[in-house]
């Protein structure tokens, strides 16, 4: 049987073609009639001993274009497996591909969103002079004194990088006690905040300039922690940012929550030397200072988790964050204070103190006044709108 010249082989069903064939055959043969339509091709064992004698070399004709048959549907096979193999490969490196991509998307989304947590005013994350840095601390220490800081004793000199930050809050309701609730919280605290310092090498911090912001009612002066690293090769990806503005980038990747530093969509780190009734004396204090200060620099190798217990509670070391790779966050069982911090709150800092929270207290009323004013003249503007 031949194929006609307009019929291909990829067109043709071997198959269907091969029982045709041995059907044909069989008939010519007197093995099979017409009317059997239950012939099998695939039983090449003929159960009448005699019918198998006489026709041996009929079977061997039927076994031989067998042969033939399975060696072209080998070759057959093994182009459309070629084909099968590589358009695996090419799903299976699309596969890894998504995949990579669904790891780097996950990697970019990975940032601290525990339902059980809340923005607080007593925790903060800040970059402070380390303890070992004795003469950062002594001459940072007094200026804030002759500056008569209300601040001197809760805070350390410090620039806050996230502030408020956050603190845990219990669910009552748990099955897990409030201490275990609480180590869940540091747990997932420390690797976030890991994540974030390693990609950010130890730098130097050198102060030689200062600054003032304020108004009419309120004035804060300011020393500008002006960053850069020690070395030329860092994980700083973007050498256009000092370290302090990238450490403050990568900390924000993974709380996205803690954004307050940024002011006018810029982080502008600062370290508060004093508050001031408004920003013309923040402006004289500021220039006293300049003119007897020399620049001063000191090493940053490490940031903290700051907290403290209430309004007149001290800032301590709730847990350190060393910077660089293999960042480890080390909470401390019971928060540490700065060695150079006051033990205790002086009565002219105590006083500053309650001086500045009255200047608030009044500004606020201020404010209430002239809120008040505005929404009756805006009310007024309304109702004669509706007259005329």
């Amino acid at each position: 049987m031949k194929l006609s010249s307009d019929e291909s082989s990829d067109s043709k069903d071997w198959f269907s073609d091969g029982r045709e064939v041995a059907k044909q055959l069989k008939m010519e043969l007197g093995i099979a009639s017409k009317d059997d339509d239950n012939v099998n091709t695939d039983d090449t064992e003929i159960k009448d001993e005699e019918e198998s004698s006489k026709f041996k070399v009929s079977n061997d004709i039927l076994e031989s274009g067998r042969a033939a048959a399975r060696e072209l549907l080998k070759d057959m096979m093994k182009t459309d497996n070629d084909d099968i193999i590589q358009s695996s490969e090419v799903i299976s490196d699309d596969n890894n591909k998504t995949k990579q991509t669904t790891d780097t998307k996950e990697e970019e989304n990975d940032y601290f969103n525990l339902p059980s947590s809340r923005k607080s005013h007593c925790y903060t994350i800040c970059m402070v002079p380390p303890p070992s840095a004795t003469q950062a601390w002594e001459e940072l220490t007094a200026i804030r004194k002759q500056c008569r800081d209300p601040g001197f004793y809760r805070w350390p000199p410090h620039a806050n990088i996230l502030y408020p930050f956050l603190e845990p809050k219990y669910d009552e309701e748990s099955e897990q006690s409030k201490d275990d609730q609480r180590m869940a919280f540091r747990n997932e605290m420390a690797m976030q905040l890991s994540k974030a310092a390693e990609r950010c090498e130890p730098f130097d911090v050198t102060i030689d300039t200062f600054g003032t912001f304020g108004g009419k009612q309120r004035g804060v002066m300011w020393a500008y922690p002006r960053s850069e690293y020690i070395q030329s090769t860092t994980t700083n990806n973007d050498k256009e940012l000092e370290p302090l503005h990238y450490l403050h980038r990568q900390l924000e990747v993974q709380f996205q929550m803690c954004k307050d530093q940024r002011k006018g969509g810029e982080f502008n780190p600062h370290m508060t030397i004093s508050h001031y009734a408004n920003n013309d004396d923040a402006e004289v204090a500021k220039e006293e200072i300049e003119s007897n200060w020399k620049p001063l620099s000191f090493h940053v190798p490490e940031i903290y988790l700051l907290e403290r217990k209430g309004d007149d509670g001290q800032f301590k070391i709730a847990a350190t964050i060393p910077l660089g790779k293999g960042s480890k966050t080390v909470y401390h069982d019971q928060a540490l204070s700065f060695p150079a911090m006051p033990k205790e709150e002086e009565e002219w800092v105590y006083n500053e103190r309650m001086e500045m929270k009255n200047r608030r207290k009044r500004g606020n009323k201020r404010r209430k006044r002239r809120s008040k004013r505005s929404n009756v003249d805006t009310s007024s503007e309304g109702e004669e709108g509706q007259v005329t």
